[in-house]
């Protein structure tokens, strides 16, 4: 087990462009695999197929389907209020996102292929030219409008479509505290799958970029308590469960490849600073001060 290397970050913000339009098909048979044989895909026409399983896709609106379309998601009705609230470039951008936006700029390079798991409708970082970006969401009215990816994809993170070692860089941009069951157990069950995935799908020296947000104790202790139950009576509106930094660190290290080396990162800002502390409520904004939760980077690196 390696010890984390804590970090502070200061405060800077990247543009970010519209990735040009390609042909879909050849980009699902040279990136994409059968997300249960991880097998390569044929595509004809608007039908994705893999010749070693029964799975079937299609192509839709130029989405690679790569599940049915029956998931209901808690962005399917909200991705066009959180696309508003990141264009404002103020509340949550100048709380965090800059910051790390900035951060992961830096380790991207032209060449690469990066997954964004949990992309939603735009990108907050400047994707490098000669880099391609995989979009993967689990709401199809999330990823559809996304222009800033190359390849857009619906799916889940606990079944990536692609190869093994086909990716340098895994980002997951506030999406790891989205990936709910109906329990805590169930949860766990979810996040601890992504992390297979993410490990299986990294090439060696591919980098895993997680970044969340981390309870603090009072908030932390509620949650644990409380979660089931309003889970339970709220179905489909509790979409969040955000992990202690000491959980979300073991669960990585116990799923990804032996040796996986951390850093820890975290994100400061001025205790006055003004956001709104949950997006879908753009208007309502508290000073970060009053705010539970600590923004937090948790980087891996595959060993290789």
């Amino acid at each position: 087990m390696n010890r984390a290397i804590e970090k502070s970050m200061g405060n800077s913000a990247p543009s970010a462009s519209a990735a040009p339009a390609q042909d879909v098909g050849p980009l699902v048979e040279k990136y994409l695999a059968c997300p249960r044989s991880h097998a390569p895909l044929r595509v004809s026409g608007d039908v994705i197929s893999c010749p070693k399983s029964d799975f079937a896709g299609a192509i839709r609106d130029g989405v690679a389907m790569m599940m049915p379309q029956t998931q209901v998601s808690f962005f399917d009705d909200k991705f066009e209020v959180m696309q508003a609230g990141h264009d404002e470039s103020e509340g949550e951008w100048t709380f965090c996102y800059a910051q790390q936006a900035k951060l992961l700029s830096s380790y991207l390079r032209p060449g690469q292929v990066i997954l964004d798991v949990g992309c939603g409708p735009s990108l907050p970082y400047q994707k490098p030219q000669g880099a391609l970006v995989i979009g993967l969401e689990y709401s199809f009215r999330s990823i559809r409008p996304n222009q800033m990816v190359d390849l857009r994809v619906y799916g889940s993170a606990t079944e990536i479509p692609m190869a093994d070692a086909s990716v340098d860089i895994v980002v997951c941009f506030y999406s790891i505290h989205h990936m709910v069951g109906d329990t805590k157990a169930a949860t766990r069950a979810n996040v601890t799958r992504a992390f297979h995935e993410f490990g299986r799908v990294l090439k060696t020296g591919g980098i895993l970029f997680v970044f969340e947000m981390t309870p603090l104790s009072l908030f932390f202790w509620a949650q644990r308590l409380l979660w089931n139950t309003v889970r339970r009576l709220m179905p489909g509106k509790l979409d969040m469960y955000f992990w202690s930094a000491r959980a979300l660190t073991e669960l990585g290290w116990n799923a990804l490849p032996e040796g996986s080396q951390l850093e820890k990162v975290f994100f400061g800002a001025s205790a006055f600073t003004m956001f709104p502390p949950m997006f879908s409520l753009p208007w309502i904004k508290i000073p970060r001060l009053l705010y539970p939760l600590d923004a937090k980077l948790y980087k891996w690196r595959i060993p290789g």
